[in-house]
């Protein structure tokens, strides 16, 4: 694997703490080793063995997390069109899409739900270097009521699709615990109602606590962890009754649920998937109508999740991007507009959005030691951006501008040049 040294960059650490220019940072192996100052190539390598790169001022910062991620959704119009396109076809759409990711600057992945066992496939065979993608932790099919929003077909038709239908406790146990046998790190379940399916819109609760908290028992029993769909005020407060360790969306919170998350800030992440509700208000209307689409509420509803980001981010509690996407209104790739949003809607500083996306990012994939900052002992998961995120955030989206992406020491992207004849100092 070789080392590398970066030179001369301006480091953004992922902590949050001030950048600072003028920055090498020498990685052996898979690892940071050291970060500093006029650091020198260490005696110990031949001119051969180490790759020298002055950034000239560029950016160094931590590769990003995304938290809300569907390799199985692509370019999809309806939710039928994930239950019903084949799953060799998806199998293939989701290999490309682990690319992408990897390629727009997030070297980590949280899924959110996968058709069958596809997610679980892909992160093993990443994991084995068969193919490029991002760290991962794989979850599988939703697990959701009757009669929820991706409950779509005649009762009737049995469709193997994105869901598991589970009513009851037993039931939901029971579907948790297959799904954890089938390898997954994490297990969805979809709480509240979503306003693309008219019969169970954001603002119905679904599940009931206890049946939540069924589900979080048989995750925890196992050293694993529940994310939720949860947008309705109520449906978030099971989850934190229920001790939820994931929540997504939680748009629609009211003041006593917005103080339950502020107490219990420690316990949970909220990942509220901001593209979503941008993406389908700005774009939705070309696909659905525009009298559809004011019907879902959306419009409405991004005014209501901006207000809640805002003071849930303002209270500390840990909002992570991750944005839904995999729908043609919202592709794949884009990833990074979630940091965008964050900025602009939610009321970060750009160095709290990218906080977000690297030190929070480690936290939610359970690898704190390891990844989101820039720091000695950490693995080289490494961007090199020409520009300043920190002055201008959309640069993140140019995925031109990722001059170098790395991951565990190794190059995903390298466009610099690299100085194999630097001169070895006596040490």
């Amino acid at each position: 694997m070789g080392a590398k040294l970066l030179r001369n960059g301006f480091l953004i650490d992922g902590t949050g703490k001030e950048p600072l220019a003028g920055v090498d940072v020498l990685i052996e192996g898979n690892k940071i080793t050291q970060v500093g100052t006029n650091i020198s190539v260490p005696e110990r390598y031949r001119q051969d063995e180490i790759d020298v790169i002055d950034l000239n001022g560029k950016t160094i910062m931590p590769g990003m997390t995304e938290a809300h991620t569907h390799l199985t959704w692509q370019d999809a119009l309806y939710i039928q069109d994930i239950d019903f396109k084949p799953i060799e076809e998806t199998m293939l759409a989701a290999i490309r899409n682990a690319e992408t990711l990897i390629k727009s600057g997030f070297t980590s992945a949280v899924s959110a739900a996968a058709r069958g066992r596809v997610d679980i496939a892909i992160r093993d065979a990443i994991n084995r270097g068969e193919f490029v993608g991002p760290r991962m932790l794989a979850n599988g099919a939703e697990v959701s009521a009757s009669g929820s929003f991706v409950d779509l077909h005649p009762n009737h038709v049995r469709v193997h699709g994105l869901a598991i239908l589970a009513d009851g406790e037993d039931a939901v146990r029971k579907t948790v615990r297959s799904l954890f046998k089938e390898g997954a790190d994490i297990v969805k379940l979809n709480v509240s109602g979503e306003s693309l399916t008219p019969h169970a819109r954001n603002e119905m609760t679904l599940y009931t606590y206890k049946e939540v908290r069924a589900a979080v028992e048989e995750a925890h029993a196992r050293g694993k962890r529940i994310y939720t769909h949860a947008r309705s005020s109520d449906s978030v407060k099971y989850c934190v009754q229920a001790g939820v360790d994931i929540i997504g969306h939680a748009d629609f919170i009211n003041d006593e649920v917005f103080e339950m998350l502020v107490e219990n800030k420690e316990k949970h992440f909220v990942v509220p998937g901001m593209n979503w509700l941008v993406s389908t208000v700005e774009e939705g209307a070309k696909y659905f109508g525009q009298e559809a689409i004011e019907a879902t509420g959306y419009k409405e509803g991004l005014e209501i999740a901006t207000f809640n980001m805002n003071r849930l981010y303002k209270a500390g509690v840990r909002v992570l991007p991750g944005g839904d996407y995999g729908f043609k209104w919202c592709p794949h790739g884009g990833y990074a507009r979630d940091l965008e949003h964050f900025v602009k809607l939610v009321g970060m500083t750009p160095m709290d959005a990218i906080v977000s996306a690297t030190k929070y990012g480690s936290q939610i994939m359970e690898m704190e030691d390891q990844i989101g900052t820039i720091e000695p002992g950490k693995l080289a998961d490494i961007l090199v951006v020409d520009g300043n995120p920190l002055q201008d955030i959309t640069i993140l989206q140019e995925h031109k501008k990722l001059e170098v992406i790395m991951k565990d020491g190794e190059y995903i992207i390298n466009t610099l040049d690299v100085n194999k004849s630097a001169e070895i100092p006596v040490a």
